[in-house]
């Protein structure tokens, strides 16, 4: 063995801590199924490269049932979507694996605070971004359905995020906000 082969990094995993699993927030039952996909077929640095289509034909499952999952890991920030057209996901450093311990742990330790799992609050977090994201997709809806709601909807857009939801937090809001403090 020489010293270039001990220096050289594996191109496949060989370590995960998988640390976001202490902080499961409650979701539907296909996203830890989803989960548990990508976690088997991630690559280096959590990247799975699949579509909702193909996860849903490995389960046996319609995608719309992949999609309500990959969804709600999205909102729970364990998965990331790394485009908008879909197919490329980045699972979150505390759920994926490295090629070394320096590595996988200086991508967790490189984490934004808002995309920690380990949080006292995380369960709350996941549950205001799913009331956010019904609060949207209902409003998306209505303009879908009402006439003229179109413009009303394009005026409510303009309007800041707090004036919008009259009573919700926005999702910014939301993270910053301590949940230790009561609630006035």
């Amino acid at each position: 063995m020489t010293a270039a082969s001990v220096d050289h990094e594996p191109d496949e995993l060989a370590y995960g801590t998988y640390n976001g699993f202490a902080y499961m927030p409650a979701m539907p039952g296909i996203a830890y199924r989803v989960l548990f996909h990508l976690i088997g077929t991630q690559k280096v640095g959590g990247r799975c490269q699949t579509t909702e289509h193909k996860i849903a034909k490995h389960f046996g499952v319609h995608r719309s049932l992949v999609g309500r999952g990959l969804n709600a890991l999205i909102l729970a920030r364990m998965v990331f979507k790394e485009n908008e057209a879909g197919g490329v996901y980045r699972l979150n450093p505390m759920f994926s694996g490295g090629r070394s311990i320096p590595e996988h742990l200086e991508a967790i330790g490189g984490l934004d605070p808002e995309d920690r799992l380990d949080v006292d609050d995380f369960q709350d977090r996941y549950d205001e971004a799913v009331a956010l994201a019904e609060l949207e997709k209902e409003q998306r809806k209505r303009a879908r359905s009402t006439p003229g709601a179109a413009a009303e909807a394009k005026q409510v857009e303009a309007k800041p995020a707090k004036e919008e939801t009259a009573g919700v937090l926005s999702l910014t809001d939301a993270r910053r906000r301590s949940r230790r403090s009561p609630r006035r």
